[in-house]
């Protein structure tokens, strides 16, 4: 019999693979598409704005100016009832001497996406199933994964000439 409390999380734990990449730094991540969890957002809530969304939203820069941290509201509408979970992050403004002119983006993504996965978008990757070749193996099969999943090494995407080890 389903958990009532876990309903929303049961329904939104799967993710596709379709819209992960592998990422080969600090040690091995899967990243998920941002503008996918918003559209499985979408399909749960309603509109961006309407359904769910962000609020009172504030940027902060500290350390100088080198870092700039980002708390906000993430809001959801489920069965006539408003949710509401703070979100936060933090990034830093600079790499060098070189300006990071998407910082404010960067942070308000990342805590969205971190407030999703609070609510169980895309758990299974968060709780490290994505880590398991046969889990994503059966998950490719399910969803017709049509090329190898994208590594990304230092902010540049490539596709292998053979599959990827999931092995992240």
């Amino acid at each position: 019999m389903p958990d009532k409390n876990t309903e929303l999380w049961d329904s939104v734990y799967e993710t596709d693979p379709n819209y992960t990449t592998t990422v080969n730094q600090r040690g091995g991540f899967t990243a998920i598409g941002a503008q996918y969890q918003v559209k499985c957002a979408t399909e749960k809530f309603g509109p961006y704005g309407l359904g769910f969304g962000v609020k009172n939203e504030t940027f902060k820069f500290v350390m100088e100016d080198r870092m700039v941290v980002y708390q906000a509201q993430l809001y959801y509408k489920l069965k006539g009832e408003e949710g509401i979970l703070p979100i936060h992050s933090s990034a830093t403004t600079s790499y060098g001497s070189r300006i990071d002119d998407d910082c404010i983006k960067k942070v308000a993504t990342d805590a969205f996406t971190k407030g999703l996965s609070k609510l169980g978008f895309n758990a299974d990757v968060f709780m490290g199933k994505f880590d398991d070749n046969k889990y994503v193996s059966t998950l490719e099969s399910k969803y017709g994964v049509s090329n190898a999943r994208k590594i990304t090494t230092k902010g540049k995407n490539s596709t292998p000439s053979s599959s990827p080890s999931l092995d992240i």
